[in-house]
């Protein structure tokens, strides 16, 4: 054992790459490593990992709900939970059923970077409503974009917004 903890103290960086169905249940063991490589690195405290851990969760369901499925958030605001319904659907019917959502996480001792791409058409995230108008924080959704850019250093899409690329620096000395 200490011969193992003394070359992990060595590792410098790891790059990862991850192709999901559209299973939210493989997102927490995925994050779970993620956050191993964050302590292993130490590029963040345990209050900061589970930020970096709620933005990664909300950017991998994004990627999922909203892209791979594209099913619109507006149907979250139904009682009839239409919004779990069409999903349980759609994750069984093409061409949703065959999509994935793309990981690429890398590490290093001066900070972390992922970036998940779906399959799906895209969005335009200034489209988005303001999640701080008072008129929208009643909303069941709406909230996830802003703890993404809350909790990261640097957050950018592609062109169609099919791909988030998030950056944490390292905060730990």
């Amino acid at each position: 054992e200490r011969a193992e903890q003394q070359i992990l103290e060595s590792l410098s960086s790891v790059s990862m790459r991850f192709e999901l169905s559209n299973e939210i249940a493989a997102l927490r063991p995925l994050i779970m490593v993620m956050q191993g490589h964050m302590r292993q690195l130490g590029v963040c405290d345990e209050s900061d990992i589970v930020r970096v851990s709620t933005a990664l969760q909300e950017a991998l369901v994004n990627a999922i709900e909203h892209g791979n499925l594209e099913l619109d958030s507006t149907l979250r605001e139904l009682k009839d939970n239409t919004y779990q319904k069409l999903g349980d659907e759609r994750r069984m019917q093409e061409p949703y059923a065959g999509r994935k959502v793309h990981v690429t996480a890398e590490f290093d001792r001066d900070g972390c970077r992922w970036t998940i791409r779906d399959e799906g058409q895209g969005f335009n995230p200034d489209s988005l409503p303001d999640p701080r108008d008072p008129a929208n924080l009643q909303r069941v959704s709406g909230r996830g974009l802003l703890l993404i850019r809350t909790f990261m250093d640097e957050v950018s899409f592609n062109e169609n917004a099919s791909e988030i690329t998030m950056f944490r620096k390292r905060t730990q000395p």
